[in-house]
């Protein structure tokens, strides 16, 4: 029987243990809080989820414990999606680690994880090398706990808003670099930079989110960004993502969009109606890698070198 210790006893961490708590082939261990942090990340499992945080700094060394005691590591954080990129010696002696202890380590979820990678590089597969991408994302963000829509960037006046931008307070929804570079990576791609914007969107009128959180007339409902990778001084792949607490009040629908483009004309377009959900789809990510992570090379993995991630056999 596969044994698993979940980290984080949040909104993920707490439907992943669900999730996984269905399994008759699993022993599903908590989702343990940051009290019983050594019995989460000690316990020897095969895999060990760490569903706290987004920053890679804030969840190394919760890895580290994990890898130590000889567990595979799925970590929800957005920048362990390819961390290599945030701090390449953090992140390389990590890997180090899980190479030395024959584990597996990888970042996992919709975004990143699936909409602006996975599933692009599995597009590609049907199209010549030189394409260009674009990705758009609308996304209902309300289903959010308080703590990481402000992370996002709600409740903001746009003065307010720039100013915590400016001192990384604000990151908006974060893993856009790391998809990027894992397309990249996997396609053998140099990316000579990655340019970003962010942007609040301005509420017009107050906005109630189930009683936890009020949005006043002025402040930011939501996020519109933007990543472009260039290559060769050439924007390469666009990575866009408009999220908002109330899309039906400013008349958007959720939505996923891949268009790849070929001497700037459009070669394919894929839609996916209503797009997938940031909650349910991120659950389910997590919970449908635990045997792609135990099936992974040691070390430390991104999406691009394990097979898609689906529910396994009800055993």
């Amino acid at each position: 029987m596969t044994t698993v210790s979940i980290y984080g006893a949040g909104q993920l961490g707490t439907s992943v243990a669900k999730l996984l708590s269905e399994r008759p082939s699993l022993n599903v261990s908590g989702p343990y809080g940051r009290t019983e942090r050594d019995k989460a990340l000690k316990s020897g499992a095969d895999v060990v989820i760490i569903a706290t945080t987004t920053r890679l700094r804030d969840v190394a060394e919760d890895a580290r414990e994990a890898i130590s005691a000889g567990s595979n590591v799925l970590i929800s954080a957005e920048e362990a999606a390819f961390p290599f990129i945030v701090d390449s010696e953090l992140a390389s002696r990590l890997d180090a680690l899980a190479c030395e202890k024959g584990v597996s380590v990888s970042g996992t979820g919709v975004n990143p994880g699936l909409i602006f990678d996975a599933l692009v590089l599995t597009i590609l597969g049907a199209v010549p090398r030189n394409c260009r991408i674009h990705v758009r994302r609308v996304v209902d963000i309300s289903g959010f706990g308080v703590t990481v829509l402000r992370r996002i960037g709600v409740g903001k006046t746009s003065e307010e808003f720039a100013e915590a931008v400016e001192h990384e307070e604000i990151l908006g929804h974060a893993g856009f670099p790391q998809s990027i570079h894992v397309v990249a990576n996997a396609l053998g791609v140099k990316i000579d930079r990655i340019e970003k914007t962010l942007i609040p969107v301005i509420t017009d009128e107050d906005i109630e989110i189930s009683g936890r959180m009020t949005i006043k007339k002025g402040q930011s409902a939501g996020v519109n960004q933007t990543y472009t990778g260039i290559v060769e001084g050439q924007p390469w792949f666009i990575a866009h993502f408009f999220g908002h607490v109330a899309l039906p009040l400013i008349k958007r629908d959720p939505g996923d969009d891949i268009d790849l483009m070929m001497n700037q004309k459009p070669l394919h377009s894929i839609k996916i109606r209503p797009g997938i959900g940031a909650q349910i789809g991120s659950q389910n990510m997590v919970a449908n890698s635990i045997d792609r992570i135990i099936g992974a090379r040691p070390g430390w993995v991104s999406v691009s070198e394990m097979p898609p991630a689906f529910p396994a056999p009800f055993v």
